[in-house]
């Protein structure tokens, strides 16, 4: 199957092998033995990669991004992600990929309607009254045009671009097999490969669902019902499908294109207030939010109210986690590392045994020294996850995929507010939510739910005790008692023991075929072929090709122990 993949699209990974050449990367490709797929790309650009002096100065991050750019929608999404994942890749390299732009050029609409014809065969004009030719923007996965419903209402559809899915199928093969590569190569490098494939995958899954943003848009819509000051755009499913979204046209200004300078005092400081309530009440209260609340994806109305659009890439932090939240935060209050660390561990979902944690514990003590004194409402909880997590990050413990969503939505909209109204003061506005959800976790109600739920475990496990001793004591008796005990990787200890034993007998037997060999060509008569130098000459072939595919298979082993001891330090980590 990986074969058959590797075939199919060939000319896809001749293309971005080419690319990464091109742009400087041509050692990591003769590194890693990527070269084999294509090797006619390296046989044509050499390592000189490009030659313009300009080029040459600029960073690999730098050059990384561009190589990105060029590799187009899968990598450009690919990059953006990655940009907001400071936990799996260096922060240089998610800063510049933070720049990467997903302006893409426009389809034709002869595509466009092509691909609505197919989404509503033979029901396209009596769904829309009409639709502007035109896009009004065009990103990598899909783009965005002005309609009217048959109804009368003002939509835009969000069309997914045609093929696209195809490519990205195409794309997510590639990248995964190149991330097993790196990942057997490599080592240290900051962040894992594989799993950064994986990540990506589940991401572009989601966002290329347009079913599910609308899904997403709706119940945050009918969240915020109540507050007329922040709303999210309706969803009209008549005209809705996997590849096509349809929402209501959202009247007002978009605030990355607002002048602020001629925007009142007044409104830009509701403006702030809107968006940090929406933020904080979906992040800490109801563990579902708008993970990308950028200017970009807020339009502002005149009276400081706001509307959210864009909702392809939200976030699910269950109550458990947001409870663990709220003990490192009191953890961090009361000058408690452990109580931290063993926040950390539940939320990273990390065995301790794993990591060395004395080290991890001094660190994190080290980082909560910084806010002994520091009173509750001055704690930015962002900055403190973020920062808390880039301090285990050499541990190996990841931060959440969700809580990594959730630092990144805190951290935008702080961004936001310190652009729009500077004198905005976002910590001591967070502190009612954080308060909130500290006597969640540490109210007598919440304290007695807690002693209720762990005493219906236990009561639960002391009502299946007789059952399983019941269990026990019959097989006993029956003699069909087994222990099984798991003695960590023996089967691959044992293959690497039956490997160098079968090398060892390889040798010896390649060993005495040459001396045999030798023995008959010496006795062989030197003026004319016989039967003995006949042999001598075939025992010499038959060394040679057994000695060829001897040291191939000790290539492969060692190629293999590689990627086993390689597994097993992160698993130490």
């Amino acid at each position: 199957m990986l074969i058959a993949s590797q075939i199919r699209n060939l000319g896809r990974y001749r293309q971005i092998l080419t690319v990464l050449i091109q742009y400087g990367f041509a050692d990591f490709v003769r590194h890693t033995g990527l070269a084999a797929v294509v090797s006619r790309s390296l046989g044509v650009l050499g390592t000189r990669g490009r030659a313009e002096a300009e080029f040459i100065r600029q960073n690999k991050e730098v050059r990384l991004r561009l190589a990105l750019e060029e590799l187009g929608p899968t990598f450009i999404k690919l990059g953006q992600v990655l940009s907001t994942r400071r936990d799996l890749v260096p922060d240089e390299v998610a800063a510049e990929f933070a720049k990467l732009q997903s302006d893409c050029p426009m389809v034709p609409y002869e595509q466009i309607r092509e691909r609505l014809e197919g989404e509503f065969p033979g029901r396209v004009d009596e769904i829309f009254a009409s639709i502007e030719e035109k896009p009004i923007a065009a990103a990598s996965m899909a783009q965005a045009h002005r309609a009217t419903l048959a109804s009368g209402e003002q939509v835009v559809l969000k069309i997914l671009r045609p093929g696209i899915e195809e490519t990205l199928l195409a794309d997510m093969e590639i990248l995964r097999f190149i991330a097993s590569v790196v990942d057997d190569y490599f080592e240290n490098m900051g962040f894992e490969p594989v799993e950064v494939a994986d990540e990506f995958a589940r991401e572009l899954k989601r966002e290329i669902d347009l079913l599910q943003e609308g899904r997403s848009t709706e119940n945050l819509k009918n969240a915020f019902s109540d507050d007329p000051e922040i709303d999210f755009p309706k969803v009209y499913w008549e005209a809705t499908t996997k590849r096509v979204l349809c929402i209501e046209e959202v009247h007002g200004t978009l605030l990355a294109r607002a002048d602020l300078d001629s925007m009142a005092a007044e409104t830009r400081r509701k403006v702030v207030e809107n968006g940090s309530r929406a933020v904080f009440k979906m992040t800490l209260e109801m563990g579902f939010f708008h993970a990308d609340p950028h200017p970009g994806n807020i339009f502002v109305k005149d009276d400081g109210a706001i509307v959210f659009i864009d909702c392809g890439m939200v976030g699910h932090v269950d109550l458990e986690t947001r409870m663990h939240i709220a003990e490192l935060v009191y953890g961090v209050t009361k000058n408690d590392a452990d109580e931290v660390m063993h926040c950390a561990l539940a939320l990273a979902d990390m065995d301790p045994d794993k990591i060395d944690i004395r080290r991890a514990r001094s660190d994190v003590q080290q980082m909560v020294d910084q806010f002994v004194g520091v009173p509750m409402d001055r704690i930015d909880l962002g900055q403190l996850l973020d920062d808390f997590f880039q301090t285990l990050r050499r541990y190996g413990l990841q931060c959440p995929a969700d809580v990594v969503l959730l630092i990144k939505a805190m951290s935008t909209i702080e961004g936001v507010g310190a652009k729009v109204d500077p004198e905005f003061d976002m910590v001591t506005f967070a502190h009612p939510y954080i308060a909130h959800l500290l006597r969640e976790r540490y109210s007598p109600k919440a304290i007695m739910r807690r002693f209720k739920n762990a005493s219906t475990s236990y009561l639960e496990v002391m009502e299946t005790i007789p059952k399983d001793v019941s269990s026990i004591v019959r097989k006993l008796r029956r003699n069909e008692f087994k222990m099984d005990f798991n003695l960590g990787k023996m089967e691959e200890l044992i293959e690497t023991a039956e490997s160098a034993t079968d090398n060892v007998a390889h040798s010896l037997l390649i060993s005495a075929i040459v001396v045999s060999s030798a023995i008959l060509v010496h006795a062989a008569p030197d003026d004319r072929w016989s039967v003995q130098g006949i042999l001598g000459l075939l025992g010499f072939s038959t060394a040679l090709f057994m000695g060829a595919g001897l040291l191939f298979n000790s290539w492969r082993h060692r190629r293999g122990s590689r990627a086993m001891l390689k597994r097993a330090r992160k698993r130490r980590r």
